[in-house]
């Protein structure tokens, strides 16, 4: 065992200050994304009043979800006001859809959702802010939004033009949005596998996305609670090619 200690000193020293250092920036980070959540939700209960947040009808499930089901009527009255298309997200139903004045256009049924209990915990107060009429203020994704096709017309009747096919698949959609109540959404689109069956990944797809988190985001300076969603991924691109760049968002839980 001395021997073994002698001959491999330095390389155990190296070892264990690495070790040692790893677990000091993970302590670190760890309390730093606390207090950094703590701040954010204090922020969220400023200007909420006090009966909001003290609710008594929150506490009993029965008013509790009557309560859920008139606010989102409320909001989605309001929206039909608007002239634009708009994003519903029911993660009670597990449906997405697109809204123009009340009306549903088109609408996917969640394949997975995480985390499942989004809102569950929140007083009636930060409830309402959260789940408010809100607004796209950045968004991202890996395909383009309204592609242009150029067309070059034939110069006669009898003129034909090959058409060569792309061998290159379209990637999955990947739609990321931030809004301006504190959310982030990641949508992703699910296809088929070669014997044509749904094949969702959503532990990889997770682990990959927090992973660049981390990577864009090692000391964490602000907090936007995420929401990931997967849909089929035809439905996911008519959703997000329907939904116009500063697009409103309306939740229900």
């Amino acid at each position: 065992m001395k021997e073994f200690l002698k001959n491999y000193k330095i390389g155990i020293i190296i070892t264990i200050t690495v070790f040692v250092a790893l677990l000091a920036f993970t302590a670190i980070r760890y309390i730093s994304a606390i207090n950094i959540a703590e701040a954010a939700a204090k922020e969220k209960i400023q200007g909420i009043p006090e009966k909001e947040i003290n609710d008594i009808g929150w506490t009993i499930p029965e008013i509790k979800e009557k309560k859920k089901e008139v606010h989102w009527l409320e909001r989605t009255l309001a929206l039909a006001k608007s002239d634009s298309l708009n994003l519903g997200i029911s993660l009670t139903d597990s449906i997405v859809q697109v809204q123009l004045k009340g009306t549903v256009l088109l609408q996917a049924k969640m394949l997975h959702q995480d985390p499942y209990h989004f809102f569950d915990s929140l007083n009636y107060g930060t409830y309402l802010n959260f789940t408010k009429i809100a607004t796209i203020v950045e968004e991202q994704a890996n395909i383009v939004k309204r592609p242009v096709i150029r067309v070059q017309a034939p110069k006669n009747e009898n003129e034909v033009k090959e058409v060569v096919k792309d061998t290159i698949p379209d990637p999955m959609l990947v739609w990321q949005f931030k809004l301006d109540n504190q959310i982030e959404v990641v949508v992703t689109g699910v296809g088929l596998d070669k014997d044509s069956v749904f094949n969702p990944q959503y532990q990889k797809d997770l682990k990959k996305y927090k992973t660049d988190l981390f990577k864009n985001n090692i000391m964490p300076k602000t907090y936007f609670p995420t929401l990931y969603i997967w849909l089929q991924d035809k439905d996911a691109r008519a959703i997000y090619r329907a939904i116009p760049e500063r697009g409103k968002v309306v939740f229900k839980n």
